[in-house]
Order: C-alpha cells, then structure tokens, then sequence
C-alpha cells in the first residue's frame, strides 16, 4: 500500500475556509517556498512521500534546504532582515534559541485544526513552531561488531569510554544537539547536573579518546557503512529508519541514566515570504495523513494521537501519548544560557 499522501476535497475545503488559497485548478505559475530542514534520510522522505501532495494541493514548489539546527539558525541570523526561507527545523533546544533571537513567528492557532489531534508535549509555547516527531536520543551499536569483539551491549553513557572502544566511536560535536546532549549525560552518569558540568567534561575527554572524527551533519550512517564505527549517540527514530532503509545490524539502547527526549520543531520564520503556504505546512505536516508517514516510513515518533502504528514499527519509536513523559526532559532554558561556555570549554578541552 502506498503511503503517499491525498488530502481529501473536505481538509481542502477546510483549509480554504481558513484563508488558504487553494490554487489547484488554477492556471497560474506556482508559488515558490523554502523549508531549511534535516539532511540524509529525513529530506529523502520528506522531499519524496511529504512535500509532493502539498505541492500539488496549494500550487507552490517547494526547495529544500538540508542541515543541523544550528546551521540553520546562522542562516536565518543573516538573512534576518531580508528572510528568504519559510519554514525552519529545528531541535527543540534550538528551537528556544532561534525563538529568544526574534527569528520566529506564531501560527494563528485558527489555522491549525489539526493541533486538536497532536499530543499537548508537541504544542510549542506562544504557538511558535510545533513539534512533528519526537525521539529519545540514547546510545546505537552494531551488535556483530561488539560481537566479534568479545564486547557486552552497551548500557551507559560511560561505556563509550571504554578502551576496547578506541577508533570505533562516534558522536557529534558540540554544535548538534546530540553531542551536547552526550555531555549533558555523561555529567549526569558520573554525578554532576547543569550546574556542575565538570564530571561531564572529565569523562568526554575519555570519550574523545575512542571518537577518530567528531561529526557534524548529525548523520551517523556514513559512519557505520565504512565499517569502522561499531557505536554512537544517535536516536531511535533515525536508528530505526536506518536499520529499515538498508537491513544494517543496528540496536538502540535506552542508557541507564537515561536518554533525553528531543523534538523535531518546524516553525514559521519570522517574515517569511510566504508566511500563508508556511501554516499550511505546519498543519499539513501535523495531521494523520503526513504523521502516519513520519511514523511508518520515516520511522520517527509520530506527534498526531490517531496515528496506529504496527506492533513492529510502534516498537522501535516513542509512540503514544506517555511515551515522551518517560524520557528524560531537559532544562532548555538553562542548557541554553550556558550553551556558549561549555561550546568555548569543549573547543579547548575536547577539540583542540
């Protein structure tokens, strides 16, 4: 069965009485939009099972920009007085950064009837932006490697130091959100807390030792093919969608300390050329149709509560509505007003 996505004539009707120009039989040209979204796999789906039927539905063509929050968040900072993308991805602490920099914009949550179906955790403050997947981040191994290597399966963060480890780990630099939420752990596992992150970093400087190159992009997959990483930070979500796509023998572990929660945001940029096509979007990505997609072929945690996943899929993801209370729930807040010291700290401590 295909899971391409076909608005019906009634959510068409719907969305029109809601002031979204439906241009379908039009003659015109169609509207040109920009979405700065995920890489890899995540704007192979999108671009490949998501976009199309909205293309089609509101007449726009749609361009997309791949790349980590953090880089997107650069690009809206220089395009700030004159913004050329609509709708921005980004990781929930991100999302509280790009948010406290004027870079966003609310939705009028009267053009988000599908909102009425998402779990209340994915509804962003101020109706800036909505949660559309929801992941734990934790630890994902190569249990063949780990095998031949006379290892046990991971169960904490302070595994990733082990020496047996050396060359084979892998994990993000701190400017994505899974390296610092690596740091964050490995405080947490050795007993500190955002208030003392100075067991965090003496055991990242352990970890380091075994990481031959700090990613960047937030894909581990390049990694894993070339054989030489046998385990890394990474989520379920995006461990799952890899181990469907190509059969590769991964496992996610949930760490014993824990494994925070994470958001995939899409928010309205503010002014955005087509601030009108951009809520379309965000209601459009939130309602069954797309989250049925997110959670069967993407293999992310669906946000929509009448999404039914099968046993097998609904095993591998944060699915239903106690699944996200049962991650650990960072202090964005906090973890951002002291993002800044511990990036400079992990610049001349940990890549030097």
């Amino acid at each position: 069965m295909s899971l391409r996505i076909h608005m019906t004539t009634a959510a068409s009707v719907a969305l029109f009485g809601l002031g979204f120009a439906n241009t379908t039989a039009s003659a015109e040209e169609p509207r040109e939009m920009t979405i700065a979204c995920y890489a890899a796999g995540i704007q192979e789906y999108v671009e490949g099972d998501i976009l199309p039927a909205f293309e089609k539905e509101f007449n726009v063509k749609v361009s997309y920009l791949p790349g980590v929050s953090l880089a997107t968040i650069s690009k809206l900072q220089a395009q700030k007085d004159n913004p050329q993308i609509d709708i921005a991805c980004l990781d929930d602490g991100p999302r509280e950064q790009a948010k406290a920099m004027g870079l966003l914009q609310p939705t009028d949550p009267a053009k988000m009837p599908n909102l009425a179906q998402v779990y209340d955790a994915a509804k962003m403050p101020d109706n800036i932006g909505v949660g559309w997947a929801v992941f734990g981040v934790g630890i994902v191994y190569n249990p063949e490697a780990y095998e031949k290597a006379n290892l046990a399966p991971p169960k904490s963060w302070n595994d990733l130091a082990l020496p047996e480890l050396k060359g084979h780990v892998i994990a993000d630099t701190v400017a994505s959100t899974y390296g610092l939420d690596l740091l964050i752990m490995l405080a947490k596992a050795n007993g500190g807390d955002l208030d003392n992150m100075d067991p965090g970093f003496d055991k990242m400087k352990q970890v380091a030792e075994n990481i031959p190159t700090f990613g960047t992009t937030a894909d581990l997959s390049p990694y894993f093919q070339q054989a030489d990483a046998w385990v890394g930070v990474w989520t379920n979500g995006e461990a799952n969608g890899y181990r469907t796509k190509t059969g590769f023998p991964m496992e996610f572990v949930y760490p014993a300390e824990g494994a925070p929660a994470l958001f995939a945001t899409a928010n309205v940029v503010k002014g955005a050329p087509n601030a009108d096509l951009a809520d379309a979007f965000l209601n459009y990505l939130v309602g069954k149709e797309a989250q049925q997609v997110v959670g069967e072929k993407i293999g992310f945690g669906p946000v929509n509560s009448e999404v039914v996943l099968p046993p097998e899929k609904a095993a591998n993801v944060t699915y239903g509505p106690d699944a996200a209370k049962s991650l650990v729930q960072l202090d964005w807040a906090v973890i951002n007003e002291k993002r800044p010291e511990w990036t400079d700290r992990w610049n001349r401590e940990i890549e030097r």
